[in-house]
């Protein structure tokens, strides 16, 4: 087992909304954290009881010299927004891979212990089967999983090749307090505290796999741990899959029982009358819901929150944190 406590922990992205949550944690276990973060996030986050660093991931003197003398390394950082990606994926292409390859380069030349990457369900694109485990055919739909799918296939490289130890969680969706504005969940809550309908595109059917963040946390504890899991990749599914219309049901259930959503079917990169400003994702997925199983059986995780204390939780941060999503939408 790696230990935690008097530790120096590194986290990439950590005034991000995932990788606060996770510096957070790291610093309650009892370890010394250093956040490196270039602020791109529209709420940054400074984490208490951490050390600041502003810096890139593409910067490698950046990278190098935050790396001094740290032993376990969460690389939460990345361009995770699909527009940006689908528009300029040069930038993404950049930040996500060769951002990875100059942290895993610092790493093994630091002596690294530990490093625990940041993956996304998104490499594996149409569902083939449900629900999908790791070896699920990957061929993702958008450029942010094809990026997150190599900076996995290079952690895994480098522990074969060069025997730093990493570990890869394939999140699914996240959500949370400190989320950021613009994913299906968020436009609900924001719309129905403002006393307007929920908008739900092509009838709310498709099954989508949440994840609530203190459970993405416990996850990355875990993964930092266990020293039997290097090289490996595991699903951090939600504990239930759940459609649009079964959000906005419990969304409105706790805000507002007397407000109904409304149905649109605008066209893929177009928004709708009733909520301009955020368009509909091009190559929408059909349903994905994530078999979790194997970190269950390997890390001994589970999802332990469900959708309806996750949502209510999301809801009482966001009253208390109104002007964290008056910012453009982004998927």
């Amino acid at each position: 087992m790696t230990d935690i406590k008097g530790r120096t922990v590194l986290v990439t992205g950590g005034c991000g909304f995932i990788g606060a949550h996770v510096a957070r944690r790291y610093v309650d276990e009892g370890a010394r954290v250093v956040v490196l973060d270039n602020f791109s996030s529209p709420n940054p986050v400074t984490v208490k009881g951490a050390r600041i660093i502003e810096g890139d991931v593409r910067d490698v003197k950046a990278i190098e010299d935050a790396m001094a003398g740290v032993d376990i390394v969460s690389h939460q950082a990345a361009v995770l927004n699909m527009f940006a990606g689908i528009d300029d994926k040069i930038t993404e292409l950049d930040v996500n891979v060769t951002g990875t390859i100059n942290v895993l380069n610092a790493a093994l030349k630091a002596g690294v212990k530990k490093l625990v990457y940041a993956s996304s369900c998104g490499m594996y694109g149409q569902s083939e089967y449900l629900p999908q485990d790791e070896k699920h055919p990957k061929n993702p739909a958008w450029p942010y999983g094809i990026t997150k799918y190599a900076g996995e296939l290079y952690c895994q490289l480098y522990t074969r090749l060069h025997g730093l130890p990493t570990v890869s969680l394939r999140y699914s969706e996240v959500y949370g307090p400190g989320e950021w504005y613009g994913r299906v969940m968020t436009l609900f809550i924001k719309r129905v505290l403002e006393g307007k309908a929920p908008v739900i595109f092509s009838g709310g059917k498709l099954l989508r796999d949440y994840v609530y963040i203190d459970d993405v946390v416990e996850a990355n504890m875990l993964a930092t741990k266990r020293d039997d899991v290097n090289g490996m990749a595991f699903n951090i599914g939600g504990p239930e899959p759940l459609n649009a219309a079964r959000i906005a049901e419990i969304v409105c259930s706790i805000i507002d029982p007397a407000i109904k959503p409304i149905h649109d079917d605008p066209m893929p990169g177009t928004s709708s009358v009733h909520q301009p400003g955020r368009p509909r994702l091009v190559q929408e997925l059909n349903d994905f819901v994530l078999d979790s199983s194997l970190a269950k059986q390997k890390l001994g995780w589970e999802p332990r929150v469900k959708p309806g204390e996750g949502i209510r939780r999301s809801i009482d941060w966001v009253k208390k944190n109104k002007q964290a999503w008056n910012v453009t939408a982004r998927v």
